[in-house]
């Protein structure tokens, strides 16, 4: 699936990047029917939870993905972002994406924020987790207000999504282990500041609200 057709899409419009910390299900997730929505990993789950629908679908993880690529594969809504990278993957089953490009070492946002990619062919390195991708994403799609949502941060063993995660990936990390996201936060924070985007995390329980804006669904909604 090519990228053009995303390219300024949602240009002047809000979205709503979803997390998967367990905290997501506190929300009134049926006041997001008609707004614009990315999920991650795993995040189609809400939809059995009460999320009305979602647009774009964001993995990042390699390992994730291998442990879930049956399942991710047999998903028949939202388009769905990957990494180039996958396509070599034993376990990719085809399906169809928008391929996102890694460019390392040459661009990495935390240690070289002004090598923030022009175009999303540019490509960029490491965001932290996700989320943060899918707010990259969102941006080259034009979005004047990114929304986080059930977005915490923080590994807490055994529950630190909504759902229940036996990936690989999550068994190898360990309690209480920081995402590397909030390093990454500032650098967001200060570009879409520059551009007039509005960045803010509604997440009730999220641990650094002295990095970004935060808010809740009901106050925004």
């Amino acid at each position: 699936m090519e990228w053009e057709p995303f390219n300024n899409k949602h240009k002047g419009e809000r979205c709503f990047i979803l997390g998967n910390a367990p905290v997501l299900l506190d929300d009134n997730l049926s006041l997001l029917e008609g707004e614009t929505v990315f999920i991650t990993n795993r995040g189609y789950k809400a939809v059995e939870q009460g999320l009305p629908h979602y647009d774009y679908h964001v993995v990042v993880d390699l390992l994730f993905y291998a442990d879930y690529a049956h399942e991710l594969s047999t998903l028949d809504r939202g388009v769905k972002f990957y990494p180039e990278s996958f396509h070599t993957s034993p376990s990719y089953r085809g399906e169809d994406h928008v391929k996102v490009f890694y460019r390392l070492p040459k661009y990495h946002l935390l240690h070289r924020p002004e090598t923030w990619p022009k175009v999303f062919s540019d490509g960029w390195g490491k965001t932290g987790n996700a989320v943060l991708q899918a707010c990259m994403i969102a941006y080259f799609m034009g979005f004047s207000e990114i929304y986080l949502l059930g977005v915490e941060m923080i590994y807490k063993q055994g529950s630190t999504h909504f759902y229940k995660d036996t990936s690989t990936r999550e068994r190898e990390v360990l309690d209480g282990h920081k995402s590397k996201g909030p390093n990454f936060i500032p650098v967001f924070v200060n570009k879409f500041k520059k551009e007039g985007i509005k960045f803010v995390n509604l997440t009730k329980t999220f641990p650094y609200k002295n990095l970004m804006e935060c808010n809740t669904l009901e106050e925004v909604i």
